[in-house]
């Protein structure tokens, strides 16, 4: 696979994983590919955790089914991803941009042959499912990410060591920028050896759980914990996305 079908064809993986795990060849191509991500002054600030035994998924899962039961009780959390849920694969297509409602979420079963217009409504009105949340609402969309997390052939934490940084005033912003870099490297590599990847963000979300995050693993202080994968072998091809057309972000000499 070309470079360029990777980029097109790369698609973030949520439903479930083959059994087996990732080979070992396979698993030091998606590394290969990680170690020769570009960073500022080649300074490589980036170590990664990989996570295959029972005991550690089951401390993630653990983490992100609580994770998960609590943003379905926060406000401002169900009010942000209302805004980027669209209800028909006509508005996703037409808008290019945020992700199609019916696989993003497992809607109660009363909801799944509601009207469209009842579905836009209740987006608009997102902070009042916190009432839902209280009630036990996010218990069931928890387990299940909870389920692919501990099921996951590998986990791989993401982290960046802090103490590793280039000169300038910039310096932390071109770490970061490498540490996407290095993310992309896998993430098309992966791609190419038909590895599917999903970012897991619920138990990153809060600084208590990534601190619970660092004791479980040893992380030093000095190491930011950038993101958390779950990699496996796909079942299935992804499915369709959408992206905004080129003329909606690229502009000639100015804005």
């Amino acid at each position: 696979m070309n470079v360029f079908d990777a980029m097109t064809q790369r698609r973030s993986h949520r439903g479930t994983f083959q059994k087996r795990a990732i080979e070992a060849d396979d698993l030091d191509k998606l590394i290969e590919a990680a170690r020769w991500a570009p960073s500022p002054f080649n300074v490589q600030p980036w170590e990664l955790v990989l996570i295959q035994e029972p005991e550690g998924k089951a401390a993630l899962a653990d983490l992100t089914e609580r994770a998960v039961v609590g943003q379905f009780k926060d406000p401002k959390f169900l009010d942000d991803n209302s805004r980027w849920m669209r209800v028909t694969e006509q508005e996703w297509q037409a808008r290019g941009d945020g992700v199609l409602l019916s696989e993003h979420v497992t809607l109660p079963k009363p909801l799944q042959n509601a009207p469209e217009k009842f579905l836009e409504e209740l987006l608009k009105n997102a902070k009042a499912f916190t009432l839902l949340g209280h009630l036990g609402a996010g218990k069931i969309p928890a387990r299940e990410m909870a389920t692919q997390v501990r099921e996951a052939p590998l986990l791989m934490l993401v982290t960046m060591n802090c103490k590793r940084f280039p000169p300038g005033q910039g310096a932390t912003r071109w770490m970061w920028l490498s540490m996407g870099m290095l993310i992309q490297n896998m993430l098309l590599a992966a791609t190419a050896l038909k590895i599917g990847v999903q970012f897991v963000s619920a138990p990153l979300e809060s600084a208590a759980d990534r601190e619970q995050i660092r004791q479980l693993f040893n992380v030093p202080t000095s190491y930011e914990i950038v993101t958390l994968l779950r990699i496996g072998y796909v079942e299935a091809e992804g499915g369709d996305s959408v992206r905004l057309r080129s003329s909606g972000f690229v502009h000639t000499e100015k804005m």
